[in-house]
């Protein structure tokens, strides 16, 4: 009997817990602030709020910069200015001093009508190539851009130009009257002068890799 009655109690208390407890958790419920509506929301600092829109307008290192005045961020080629030249046609014009040595010489001719390059019309060849040079008064091809192919067997192939030098203006640069940004203050220096104006690169193109 005594059992009984010590049973009952202990249920009793229990009741009364569980009772207490999902008391206090609804009146917790109702007195707790509700949280903000944006508390999932990363909040982002000021500076970086706005910043696609910053971004699309043209800050003031992007613009007027270069030889075009537009936005550098925005603009494509097609918006780079045409220069003109008043270079001399091929025939009649002096040769210019190498930018440094060995340098690949400028071409001091008008290009007009012998670009652009392809691979089955090479305009520049027709005068430059040995043999064809020395008749028509042209600096003939040396021998770095023949006899010394670094890249493939081009005399095998029989081609007449090493083909890694066949595309003469990505080296060669023609003339054009515009004025630079920035003005180029370099001033090579020679180990022999007669190099201002010749190369001999077919004989020092391995110099300080020995």
């Amino acid at each position: 009997m005594k059992e009984m009655k010590a049973m009952v109690l202990l249920l009793g208390l229990f009741v009364v817990a569980v009772l207490a407890f999902l008391v206090y958790d609804a009146t917790a419920k109702k007195t707790s602030p509700a949280p903000p509506a944006t508390a999932t929301a990363v909040e982002q600092p000021a500076s970086t709020a706005n910043a696609p829109a910053e971004a699309a307008t043209p800050s003031a290192e992007s613009t007027g910069a270069g030889i075009r005045s537009s936005d550098l961020l925005t603009s494509g080629s097609e918006e780079l200015p045409v220069p003109t030249t008043n270079a001399p046609a091929p025939g009649s014009a002096e040769r210019l001093p190498r930018a440094y040595e060995n340098a690949p010489p400028q071409i001091p001719h008008s290009i007009e009508g012998l670009v652009p390059i392809t691979l089955g019309n090479n305009a520049c060849l027709s005068c430059h190539l040995p043999g064809v040079a020395e008749n028509v008064g042209a600096t003939p091809l040396p021998p770095t851009h023949i006899k010394m192919d670094l890249f493939s067997d081009s005399e095998g192939k029989k081609v007449p130009v090493d083909p890694a030098r066949y595309a003469c203006t990505q080296c060669h640069t023609p003339q054009a009257d515009v004025q630079p940004p920035v003005p180029n203050e370099f001033q090579p220096e020679f180990r022999n002068p007669e190099l201002k104006n010749k190369s001999n690169l077919d004989q020092q193109w391995n110099e300080g890799v020995q």
